[in-house]
């Protein structure tokens, strides 16, 4: 194998919280959003979604870290988006496992749906589904499909 074909290609765009609730922080990614640990130690773990978002938690004040990741957040200021096939079942399963819900869910009319939660640190997080409108070439009617490729309508 030769050297370039070896190297790794860098990682996506991931999102990093600093947190005074570190380990109920972690289980709550894990355990309730389904999310499982790519790498851990005693104060930083990198975690992956199914769908392939990654996120990384950092435990608050820990020496040795630049000023701005000392303090934990306090939940304001921005929201995470967690995009899902099925939005019932991940609804059903997240509030089954105790997660706050803040909305359930409801439809928009730009072609989502999708239900709010909060996680331990209080940072809002819409867990959504895309909708994707599907033509039912038989009856000249529309519907959504959800997680499918999506289809261009035609002669409608």
């Amino acid at each position: 194998m030769s050297l370039s074909s070896a190297r790794r290609q860098p990682a996506d765009f991931f999102l990093g919280i600093v947190t005074a609730r570190f380990y109920e922080t972690w289980d709550f990614y894990t355990a309730i959003l389904g999310f499982s640990t790519l790498s851990e130690n005693n104060t930083r773990v990198q975690l992956q979604h199914p769908g392939g978002a990654q996120l990384s938690l950092l435990e608050h004040e820990v020496d040795g870290n630049p000023s701005e990741l000392i303090s934990a957040t306090d939940g304001r200021g921005f929201w995470l988006n967690l995009e899902v096939c099925d939005l019932d079942a991940e609804f059903d399963r997240i509030r089954s496992a105790g997660a706050p819900i803040v909305s359930p869910p409801v439809t928009q009319n730009r072609g989502a749906r999708h239900f709010m939660t909060r996680d331990p640190n209080g940072i809002l997080i819409y867990v959504s589904e895309r909708l994707h409108a599907v033509e039912d070439l038989e009856s000249e009617s529309l519907s959504y499909q959800t997680c499918g490729p999506m289809v261009l309508l035609t002669g409608v």
